[in-house]
């Protein structure tokens, strides 16, 4: 068993770490333009979320093909280095307060089936808690 991030030879964390900070540095460099590739990344998430959605109450519940109206793993992690690059203590943000409503939406109706999908649903609880903590 290698643990979640693939082993010590794959470096999973050290990429997302990178790869965020390259993130961050072009979202200083140029704050406009990365509000609105972030703005249109969120609508595709809320659209895909939306079809899973839809898609999942053609699914019966005993199912055995796991569906999940979830988001993915990527998305999840997506989303919680959006809280890194853009400030979260703005009290309305064209980033940030789009990714609460976005959360707070896959929290509030996306159906729970799995064991897989309560830890996303941990997940968002946390990333939603994380968004919040320094907000006044």
């Amino acid at each position: 068993y290698q643990g979640g991030n693939g082993g010590e030879e794959l470096g999973r964390y050290n990429q997302l770490d990178s790869l965020t900070k390259t993130l961050y540095n072009m979202a200083q460099d140029a704050p406009d333009s990365a509000a609105a590739v972030w703005g249109r990344r969120l609508g595709i998430f809320q659209n895909a979320h939306a079809k899973r959605l839809r898609d999942s109450e053609f699914v019966a519940i005993d199912d055995e093909n796991e569906f999940s109206a979830w988001p993915s793993s990527g998305t999840l992690l997506l989303l919680r280095a959006l809280g890194h690059i853009f400030p979260m203590t703005d009290l309305r943000h064209v980033v940030t307060t789009p990714a609460l409503l976005l959360i707070g939406q896959i929290l509030g109706q996306t159906p729970v089936r799995s064991t897989e999908d309560v830890i996303k649903g941990l997940f968002c609880t946390t990333l939603m808690l994380e968004y919040t903590k320094e907000a006044k």
